[in-house]
């Protein structure tokens, strides 16, 4: 049977898997709302950021304390410190998913949603890319799987492609009609911060790998940047 310190362990496991369907939840609302012009869902989002905020601080508390109080072993370490930097980058997935709440109120607002049905099937497509990148990530987070790593990536990757995509097509847009382009400019950063969202996927998946081997692949990977390579997990 597990002892004390295997239980605050899984109560931490629990709390960010918890935290990630929450973010999750988020960002496919935000996108929902954004589509269908719908301000309530936009307005929930809004809402429950309250909520996400208060995982990040709860989470990042018990961290602190299971450290303070446990005296943990360098496995266990792993663990607490890739959930802290696990949590810092769901929280901030919550962020961009208000961000695109916010822009989606403003839009249903002013009935403007020419330009953002313009690339309805890339908006669609990128939610549900970042929306499963972070279901993937939590969950191997959950299952200290780091084989998943390599997932997060193929999508990321897909998204990334994506997102220059829905790119092209906007200045199409943006250049035959210059009335849109405040409208345009409005769905370039919703596509960004969907970007965003599945960059911080990828990076939960990272902490994985932390966690699982206790190899730092953010470093890697930035050096990998720097020369012109491409992510450590590809």
């Amino acid at each position: 049977m597990g002892g004390p310190l295997d239980s605050a362990l899984s109560d931490l496991r629990a709390r960010i898997v918890a935290m990630g369907g929450l973010v999750i939840e988020q960002v496919i609302t935000a996108v929902q709302a954004l589509l269908e012009g719908d301000a309530g869902a936009a307005a929930l989002v809004l809402a429950r950021e309250r909520q996400v905020n208060a995982c990040d601080t709860a989470i990042e508390e018990a961290g602190f304390q299971f450290i303070a109080r446990r005296a943990p072993v360098a496995g266990d370490l792993r663990t607490v410190t890739a959930i802290a930097r696990a949590v810092t980058d769901l929280e901030r997935a919550g962020d961009e998913a208000k961000k695109i709440a916010r822009l989606a109120l403003a839009a249903a607002a002013a009935g403007d949603r020419d330009v953002s049905l313009g690339v309805h099937r890339h908006l669609r497509h990128m939610a549900r890319l970042s929306a499963d990148m972070l279901r993937a990530a939590v969950g191997a987070l959950e299952r200290a799987d780091a084989t998943v790593a390599h997932d997060v990536a193929r999508m990321d990757r897909e998204l990334d492609r994506e997102f220059q995509a829905a790119l092209r097509q906007l200045m199409t847009v943006a250049m035959e009609n210059g009335r849109l382009l405040r409208s345009t400019i409005d769905t370039v950063l919703i596509l960004k911060s969907l970007e965003r969202i599945g960059d911080h996927a990828k990076n939960v998946a990272e902490h994985v790998v932390f966690l699982v081997s206790g190899d730092d692949v953010r470093h890697a990977r930035a050096e990998r940047g720097a020369a012109g390579g491409q992510s450590a997990v590809h």
